[in-house]
């Protein structure tokens, strides 16, 4: 579905459905709103700081922002990739706050914004920390040296999780998602792998 240059993509809403369906209405609305401030501090920062954005997608993985950030520099970019973990964060701030006098559903809403921020910032090429460590490195060593530290690292990342997860899975007998996010993590570093570095 599109509206615009805003593209909801059939697995974002398979996703959400499934958090309705096994979490609750009030747990799918506070990771909603916990994604769309998250997104909203990337496009801020983008606008302000000279880039164009194209398109914002919704897919089963979360936002996407396309742009032209032909006019930002690196410096720029880092800040763009930056501004969303710390929306993020000052959102758990401001919604554990809020929780102490409002309840559960802001302390939720804290704790499910906390864990974007974390996540996001792990350095893998789909997340925000991966940007980031792209842009550093880029800035100190070239593209080339960029590209294949953050292949590496992506890669140590998406096992991390996965084995992370497996634990997880064995502990609880039933807790999969930190599974999926390492498995996730590792497609989506060997689809860049082929596409781009190949």
């Amino acid at each position: 579905m599109q509206i615009r240059n805003t593209y909801i993509s059939g697995g974002f809403i398979l996703s959400f459905s499934m958090l309705y369906f096994f979490c609750g209405i009030e747990f799918m609305l506070t990771v909603l709103l916990a994604l769309l401030f998250h997104e909203a501090g990337h496009m801020l920062a983008i606008r302000l700081l000279g880039g164009k954005i194209s398109e914002l997608r919704f897919e089963c993985t979360g936002g996407v922002i396309r742009y032209n950030g032909s006019r930002m520099s690196y410096t720029d970019e880092l800040v763009a990739a930056l501004s969303g973990p710390l929306f993020s964060f000052l959102l758990a701030i401001s919604a554990a706050e809020l929780g102490a006098r409002l309840g559960k559903f802001w302390f939720t809403l804290s704790g499910v914004s906390l864990v974007f921020c974390i996540f996001n910032m792990l350095p893998a090429l789909q997340l925000d920390g991966g940007r980031v460590l792209y842009m550093i490195s880029a800035r100190l060593g070239g593209i080339d040296l960029a590209e294949k530290i953050c292949f590496a690292a992506s890669c140590a990342i998406s096992l991390a999780v996965m084995l992370s997860g497996v634990w997880l899975l064995i502990k609880t007998g039933y807790n999969f998602t930190l599974l999926l996010c390492g498995v996730w993590l590792f497609c989506g570093t060997a689809i860049v792998k082929r596409q781009v570095w190949v």
